[in-house]
Formats: C-alpha cells, structure tokens, sequence
C-alpha cells in the first residue's frame, strides 16, 4: 500500500489509514507524503508509572501473621507503672489482620482480646479487638510500625468494669517476631 500511494499519488488520496488495535499508524495526507500518528502518549505516561508503583505497594507489605512475643507497659489510672508479658498472634490476608492479644495486667490474670479489625500497610500495623467478661470488658485499639522482626506501638485500652467503673490507659508494646 505503501508503495502504491508513492507511485501513484491519485490513488493514494483515497487510501484508508492503516490502523493496529485503536493506532492509527500511517496515513497517507494530501501531500502524497506518509504521517505518522499515535494516541496521545501523556495518557500512558501517567497511567504506566501509577500501574507499577500501585504494584510494588502491595509487594513492599510486610507478612505479618505468625507469633510475636514481648512485653507490654503502661501506667494505671492511679498513676502506677505496671509492666507485664505479651503475645500476639495474627494472621494475615492480603491487608487484613486478625487475630489474638493475650497480656497479663497486675491484679487482673490473663487478658485474652480477639483482634476483629487490623490492616497492615508497608511498615505500619493497625489493629482494633474487644472482649466480654462476666463483670467487665477491655477495648483496644493498637497503632505501631514493624521493622524486620520487631514490632512495637501504642495501644490505647478501655476496661469497664461493674465495681470499678470505665478506666483509659495507653500501653506501649514491644514484641519479637518468633
């Protein structure tokens, strides 16, 4: 076709474009000569760079689930320090977190919280649980970072208590990926 519109420019006005998929790539103007035409490239531009740092986003996210072990720390309502072991066990899919924070307060024995919401994005960790006991209850709402095999954060933990009414504390937490 091409050498057709060369050789014989009255033919080749009525030539249609050439097209692959939605390009045009050759059309044959008025002038007898070729030109070149593309979709606009600013589109792909800004569309291929966004598709592939999305990707690599996903692929930087930390695997998560397993058994971390440490301590946990805060300071009660009466302003007494108190420091005591902590286990957490999670489990990871795609960006969501469950699982279990288990921690021995002074004077309350083994607190058990079933973590129901948690995400994980590159280095930061979100999580949130609650439990039921018989005269009381425990919200905890965690925020923290992991590096490596170490994570660490805040948690900010409401008790409710029949005897003892609400008390609000935040705890550090420093745990060991096992």
């Amino acid at each position: 076709m091409l050498a057709v519109a060369c050789v014989q420019p009255e033919k080749a006005l009525s030539t249609k474009p050439v097209r692959l998929g939605g390009y045009i790539l050759h059309q044959v103007p008025s002038n007898g000569g070729i030109k070149m035409r593309d979709k606009p490239l600013p589109f792909v531009l800004i569309v291929l760079p966004f598709a592939i740092f999305s990707l690599a986003g996903c692929v930087l996210r930390h695997d998560v689930s397993g058994v971390w072990k440490g301590s946990i720390e805060s300071t009660d309502k009466r302003g007494h320090k108190w420091q005591g072991p902590a286990e957490l066990t999670l489990n990871q899919n795609g960006d969501a977190i469950t699982g279990t924070l288990v921690f021995t307060p002074p004077q309350a024995g083994r607190v058990q919280v079933p973590i129901t919401s948690g995400v994980v994005s590159k280095d930061s960790l979100t999580f949130s649980g609650q439990n039921q006991f018989p005269m009381a209850s425990v919200e905890i709402s965690f925020h923290g970072s992991v590096s490596g095999t170490t994570l660490s954060g805040t948690a900010d933990m409401t008790s409710r208590s029949a005897i003892l009414g609400p008390a609000t504390e935040t705890a550090s937490l420093s745990l060991q990926k096992q």
